[in-house]
């Protein structure tokens, strides 16, 4: 049983001491849960070079194989051919990747007993169908509804598995990082032995779990949110794509006053017509092929929170109080570090994407992991963890003691800005009998810059602080663009 170690929250670049230079291609996981990506077999279909423009026919062939000992058991659950084929259909959700739904952890079901006799049962419906072979990975919607996104990208991991170590092992060997033998129990399958392999390889060590599971990556162009090769997508994309020749095949006097889910439930139990429709659907999306997630730009903001927050907590110094008198100096100290860093260290980017700036809870996000991540590198545990930048955060520290704070992170251009600074953190802090409070302020534009803005700011906060007998404390952090210092250079010229 897999344990969750004392090492602290990490990517994969920051735990082997490397950075990542332009141009990389490989993705950055985090080692300590799972990051919500999962690899699309249409961008791998798309990939040009060896060994990846490969694994096209063998996911064929694998299924292939896989159909031909659900045909040799003519039906029998009980003989061997049955359960070859069963033990094919195993697709265990490899944790060496990092990637699917996984809260606080990399270890996940996969395809287990119950879906795979699902998809076998699939398999049977579609040979009885006279449906013997398949040609195009479209045609795997013939195994119905047991292809969730994060199900397809399992499969491709554990069938190409063997290409991930290769590759990985390659990153590696690039960036001097040490390697270690782990036991990988679905190494792709043997087609000559008509077995999953499994044995011990090199890879990077995961520090975050025991025993430690290895570490192996992905290249970014493979990844998206949510694969197209998906049972839902897929019908979505039917109902939507090819309603007229759907409702002709069913027949227009069966369909009639049918809604979307009616027929949808009739056709999933349509091999052939499964089929037909999984060829159109793969032959779609070859001539116009899905784009991968664009990690540069970090469109859903999944990543950026966290790189921020590694980034912050390597670099902020602050004294960890060693007595509750000390306790609202930390947390100023905390959030000062946290105005240096923006401003001045360059996490000012993560609150913009391209020229548009992120919403206030992206915001209010990435102050959090900020906090979060510097206070568990400090030995200082905060709960609940959500709630640094948009609430009371209770810290406690080492020695024992507890002491809860309240930190309210707001976009100075947001439209209840005066309110929140002169009514609702007060309220709040009284509410929850809080005596240190801050508001953090996060500047756009000059005009929120401007001396008048900051001094009228600074004038409520203080009549506030003044008339509640509290610790109650404005900082202001200058979120704008900065020009890079080769430019500033020029400019200085």
């Amino acid at each position: 049983m897999a344990a969750r170690t004392r090492h602290s929250d990490t990517t994969f670049s920051h735990a082997a001491g490397i950075r990542r230079a332009a141009g990389t291609d490989w993705f950055n996981p985090t080692l300590h849960t799972d990051a919500e990506f999962f690899i699309d077999p249409f961008l791998m279909f798309d990939a040009s070079g060896p060994p990846w423009n490969a694994i096209h026919e063998r996911l064929i062939e694998f299924f292939n194989r896989a159909m031909e000992h659900v045909a040799a058991s003519n039906g029998n659950r009980l003989s061997v051919e049955w359960e070859r084929a069963a033990a094919m259909f195993s697709f265990p959700e490899p944790p060496q990747f990092c990637l699917g739904y996984g809260a606080k952890t990399i270890f996940g079901s996969g395809s287990g007993r119950s879906l795979g006799t699902g998809m076998l049962e699939a398999a049977l419906r579609a040979i009885r169908a006279g449906i013997h072979s398949i040609d195009e990975f479209g045609e795997l919607m013939l195994f119905g509804e047991h292809f969730g996104h994060d199900r397809i990208s399992d499969m491709v991991c554990n069938i190409a598995k063997d290409d991930f170590v290769r590759y990985t092992q390659g990153v590696a060997n690039r960036h001097g990082v040490d390697l270690t033998e782990v036991w990988i129990p679905h190494l792709g399958y043997d087609f000559r032995h008509d077995r999953w392999r499994r044995g011990k390889v090199s890879l990077p060590v995961n520090p975050c779990w025991t025993p430690n599971p290895g570490v192996l990556l992905v290249p970014e162009e493979f990844l998206d949110e949510l694969p197209k090769m998906d049972d839902a997508s897929f019908w979505d994309w039917v109902y939507s794509n090819q309603n007229e020749q759907l409702r002709k095949d069913l027949g227009y006097e069966i369909t009639r006053g049918l809604d979307k889910k009616a027929i949808l439930t009739m056709v999933r139990h349509r091999p052939g017509l499964a089929r037909k429709y999984g060829i159109r659907y793969a032959t779609h999306y070859s001539e116009a092929p899905p784009q991968p997630y664009n990690f540069g730009r970090d469109p859903s903001f999944k990543l950026t929170p966290f790189a921020a927050g590694e980034q912050f907590a390597d670099i902020a110094r602050f004294a960890v109080p060693s007595e509750e008198g000390e306790f609202c100096d930390f947390v100023s100290s905390l959030i000062d570090e946290f105005k240096w860093a923006v401003e001045d260290r360059g996490i000012w980017k993560s609150f913009w994407s391209k020229n548009l700036p992120r919403q206030e809870p992206d915001a209010q996000r990435l102050f959090h992991m900020c906090v979060l991540l510097a206070c568990k590198a400090a030995g200082i545990d905060i709960s609940p963890e959500t709630n640094a930048g948009s609430g009371a955060v209770d810290f406690k520290f080492s020695a024992g003691w507890r002491r809860r704070a309240l930190v309210e992170l707001k976009f100075a251009k947001s439209t209840s800005y005066w309110d929140n600074l002169a009514e609702q953190t007060p309220t709040y802090m009284k509410a929850d009998d809080i005596s240190c409070g801050y508001i953090v302020v996060i500047q756009h534009s000059d005009e929120h810059c401007a001396s008048d803005f900051i001094d009228r700011s600074t004038a409520v906060v203080e009549r506030v602080a003044k008339e509640s007998h509290r610790n109650y404390r404005i900082v202001f952090v200058d979120a704008r663009g900065k020009p890079s210092a080769s430019k500033r250079k020029v400019d200085d010229q």
